[in-house]
């Protein structure tokens, strides 16, 4: 179903359960549990963005612990583990938990779906948390950095009205042997921008971020991306590559990087993000690796 929201642009229920080859309830009833956790968003209660960043074409452990990880920033996860760790049983965890989240009429049966997913995906181990799995994620990139040195792995930023641009794009890298991140930059008051991409950022090697006219109207390219999230971004040792679309003016914080420029030529553009990709360094164990061309 993730699958769908992250490569059809705004899709509707229908087509998500004609992509995922589930029928209209059963994606109504996912779409509902994949809201209430963070997942996606519903902008106009029709279609469906995604509202965390998703592996695309990932595996399946990498897919399963993006829905851990926001099973993890769940309020009511979060202050169930809280109470746990308080000496709280699970029965008795729940209840407080609801009613500090608002929940005036508690119903045990209604969080109950919720409680069991986050069981079976061991989230209520209070040995688990945000930072292990993104510690987890690290030790992968640097594993896959040792083992598959030519493997590189793209985190591309995007606003959602570009989002058949960015579908051709993620197909072209991945049929180039680029595995893809994607991340729709849909940012609500209050989100850390760090946090919200911690786990993207930390298996990938580029941070591929599409600058247009749709791109730079929005909350992120206005207030968000600054100098410092740049700075996190490159500390992590993920390289920011910029992509012109259009002739928007680049932000200041990446405005003396690079840009593979798409608006003459998709396949020129194409070609040369591949050849950057490709040849750029990166860095395991203290030791810079290449890939050549």
């Amino acid at each position: 179903m993730l699958d769908a929201v992250a490569f059809i642009d705004s899709p509707t229920t229908k087509d998500i359960a004609q992509y995922a080859n589930i029928d209209g309830r059963t994606a109504g009833k996912l779409l509902k549990n994949a809201r209430l956790i963070g997942l996606v968003q519903s902008p106009d209660d029709n279609t469906y963005v995604l509202s965390q960043p998703y592996p695309y074409k990932g595996t399946l452990d990498e897919k399963r612990m993006v829905v851990r990880e926001a099973l993890l920033r769940l309020p009511l996860i979060r202050n169930i583990r809280q109470f746990m760790a308080l000496g709280n049983d699970l029965q008795n965890a729940m209840r407080k938990a609801a009613t500090v989240v608002g929940e005036k009429n508690y119903d045990k049966a209604a969080i109950a779906p919720v409680v069991t997913w986050a069981t079976s995906a061991q989230v209520l181990d209070l040995g688990v948390r945000v930072e292990t799995l993104v510690n987890e994620a690290v030790a992968t990139k640097e594993a896959r950095h040792a083992e598959h040195e030519h493997e590189r792995v793209a985190f591309i930023s995007h606003s959602a009205r570009d989002k058949p641009f960015v579908r051709k794009l993620a197909a072209d890298l991945v049929a180039n042997g680029v595995k893809v991140w994607l991340d729709e930059q849909r940012i609500l008051v209050g989100d850390s921008i760090p946090e919200k991409i911690a786990q993207g950022l930390a298996e990938s090697d580029f941070f591929l971020i599409v600058v247009s006219q749709n791109s730079v109207s929005s909350a992120w390219v206005k207030k968000e991306l600054s100098s410092a999230l740049v700075h996190e971004i490159e500390r992590r040792k993920v390289t920011v590559l910029p992509i012109k679309l259009d002739d928007a003016q680049m932000p200041d914080s990446i405005n003396d990087k690079l840009y593979a420029d798409f608006r003459g030529s998709y396949d020129e553009g194409l070609n040369k993000l591949i050849q950057s990709i490709k040849a750029r360094e990166v860095v395991t164990d203290g030791r810079s690796s290449k890939t050549s061309n």
